[in-house]
């Protein structure tokens, strides 16, 4: 099947879950949550086997534990007001996908089309998917909003 169309309002729940998935996976954080646990363990060890107290190395990592913590919640809490329209109400997304082009239409009068060749990466998570564009722009789309396709036929077009 070649066409899809989805009807999708997003959730904070739904924005959680790809923010999680984008700075969980994120190669930067990954490596520094590392280096912030080997930080940690290796400061008990001080405490532990050598009776030292040395927190001053740890300080660092921490607060860019704190720092990447903030980051997600803002960015989180930032996306979700952009799916609100002004009066608060939630912004529905009417995606569809026909002959290579995706096309977006809102409930607040926004319209969109990009070329798949134009998508910069996908990604899956349990409830979405989420398209990044080279412009710069993010499209999140729910699995359970399929109204004609499946979400599993709309997969097989992003692999293929």
């Amino acid at each position: 099947m070649n066409k899809f169309k989805n009807s999708t309002i997003l959730s904070i729940k739904d924005i959680r879950e790809v923010n999680r998935h984008l700075y969980l996976k994120t190669p930067l954080y990954l490596v520094l949550y590392a280096v912030c646990i080997l930080s940690i363990i290796s400061r008990l060890i001080d405490y532990f086997v050598y009776n030292v107290v040395n927190l001053s190395a740890t300080i660092p990592f921490l607060l860019a534990l704190v720092a990447m913590f903030i980051v997600f919640v803002t960015n989180s809490k930032n996306m979700y007001k952009e799916t609100l329209s002004e009066n608060g109400n939630p912004i529905e997304y009417n995606y569809s996908l026909e002959n290579g082009v995706i096309t977006l239409h809102t409930s607040s009068g926004d319209e969109k089309s990009l070329p798949l060749n134009e998508i910069y990466k996908s990604f899956e998570t349990k409830n979405c998917f989420s398209i990044r564009c080279r412009d710069g722009s993010f499209f999140i789309i729910k699995k359970n909003g399929f109204t004609l396709g499946t979400a599993e036929d709309f997969k097989k077009v992003f692999k293929g």
